[in-house]
């Protein structure tokens, strides 16, 4: 319409300069109204005209105003909700870095559905939801996720599986990764989530199948990847019923690991193989010094513990303060019939340690010594430290989890 009105400004406004020099200003336009007639200066004419197009305009305009502003009202509503909805956006993860879950939620939620990315507002407030242990409404907000932006399925259902695996729903998070497989297979976080779901559940097979497309895509850091590499062959070894096979399977290097050789020695050990897992158990600390794997040498069942003994004896010379080496020198010394010996290294082991085990062997040696009242003080030392040892490891573990 205003481009209509323009164009006949214009042209009214071209014709008056083409018609100037015909113009008198003196002259007069008759008009007829019925039985009227009205004369006019040609001034006046163009003036009036002038003014009807600019009334006819402004009323317009006026027209357009009032018709329009019910939606101008509406829309000035949409933008207040919308700044509200983002400054509580904002604020509402301020709460969830803080930690203070329920009010994250209310401000997360609050105005969410005046959001430009309302699937953000619902994904932070199911974590929050998650954290006060509410996982029924946590569910409801992925849903109201996934409702007000379908296109955005991995990233939700990414998040999704992450919520799962730290409540624990490993079955859960399984089938949401699985949904998601033909979306997220070329996902670097993908693969390293599934990665990390399958070592929840033990499932080595399938890491060692994943671990070239990690690499490829490198979803985690190299060092990683080599300890997952490592977790996969203990885990394969562990598992095998053939374990002899699975150990030749194992690369070189992989079967210096202390980790794998405390899977295969003591199969050696019950497979009646006492010079092989010696062998092994010998061969291993040269490269790899364990103090599981001295702790597993003191306990071989040898015909010769003497020979052992002196063997870790001499190691000693090189560790003096090795406790697990004085407990391992101990067990064979008490194996040998040595029990002074024995005690000696039984007592170092202890205040180099104190290790609770070696108060347990040092009461076989009051024992085997007939002095009885000596071996219970011994044992009942040795289980209060074993009991205080597996407090302060609970304590530790309860700590990191926090």
């Amino acid at each position: 319409m205003r481009f209509i009105l323009l164009i006949m400004l214009a042209s009214v406004f071209g014709y008056g300069v083409l018609q100037i020099d015909k113009i008198d200003p003196d002259n007069y336009v008759k008009m007829y109204l019925g039985n009227y007639v009205i004369e006019v200066k040609v001034l006046g004419l163009l003036l009036l005209l002038i003014g009807i197009v600019l009334i006819l305009y402004f009323l317009i305009w006026l027209f357009r105003l009032i018709w329009r502003s019910p939606k101008t009202f509406s829309d000035w509503q949409q933008r207040q909700h919308r700044n509200k909805s983002d400054e509580q956006l904002g604020a509402g993860y301020l709460s969830l870095i803080k930690g203070d879950w329920k009010r994250a939620e209310k401000q997360l939620t609050n105005e969410a559905e005046y959001s430009h990315v309302p699937y953000i507002n619902f994904l932070a407030a199911a974590r929050a939801a998650q954290e006060q242990g509410r996982h029924s409404q946590r569910d409801e907000y992925l849903k109201k996720a996934y409702a007000a932006a379908p296109k955005e399925r991995l990233a939700i259902g990414l998040t999704k599986a992450r919520l799962h695996q730290k409540a624990g729903q490993l079955d859960q998070a399984q089938v949401t990764l699985q949904d998601i497989r033909e979306l997220g297979q070329n996902n670097p976080q993908y693969t390293a989530m599934l990665i990390q779901t399958h070592q929840q559940e033990n499932n080595w097979q399938a890491i060692q199948q994943l671990l070239p497309v990690a690499r490829k895509q490198q979803a985690l850091p190299s060092e990683l990847l080599a300890e997952l590499q490592s977790e996969c062959h203990l885990g394969s070894l562990s598992s095998s019923n053939d374990v002899t096979s699975a150990w030749k399977a194992l690369p070189r290097i992989e079967r210096k690991r202390p980790a794998n050789v405390l899977v295969y020695a003591p199969y050696l050990l019950g497979s009646g193989d006492k010079i092989g897992a010696e062998k092994l158990l010998r061969s291993t600390l040269k490269h790899n010094w364990d103090s599981d794997l001295i702790d597993l040498y003191g306990q071989l069942q040898s015909d010769k513990p003497e020979k052992l003994l002196r063997r870790v004896e001499g190691w000693i010379l090189a560790r003096p303060e090795d406790a697990h080496l004085s407990l391992a020198a101990g067990r064979l010394a008490l194996s040998s019939g040595f029990y002074d010996d024995a005690k000696q290294h039984l007592q170092t082991a202890i205040t180099n340690g104190p290790l609770s085990a070696a108060y347990a062997v040092l009461g076989q040696v009051f024992e085997a010594n007939s002095e009885n009242s000596k071996a219970l003080q011994a044992y009942r030392t040795g289980m209060e430290l074993l009991g205080s040892n597996k407090q302060h490891s609970e304590l530790k573990t309860l700590a990191a989890s926090d």
